[in-house]
């Protein structure tokens, strides 16, 4: 009995992150750690999409959160030096 193995061409590597591709297939598999998810190449680019929206947002709930934590310090210390 012939086994058929995919050739798979890797799209991109790094940290425990890699995205490789089927031509045969016709399939991009997602690997995180020990996670795999395989996708049709079209979902990709939305998953790529959704993923950039939430880094961005992350990134400004991050910003105003670390905004709000210094104003708040330096309202402490000046309480402090009222005193």
């Amino acid at each position: 009995m012939k086994e058929a193995f995919c050739e798979k061409l890797i799209l991109a590597d790094s940290l425990g992150v890699r995205l490789t591709y089927c031509q045969d297939c016709n399939v991009v598999e997602l690997e995180i750690g020990a996670i795999s998810l395989r996708l049709n190449p079209d979902v990709i680019q939305r998953v790529a999409n959704l993923m950039m929206k939430a880094s961005l947002q992350l990134d400004h709930i991050e910003a105003v959160n670390r905004t709000m934590n210094s104003s708040e310090a330096g309202q402490s210390s000046r309480l402090q030096m009222t005193h």
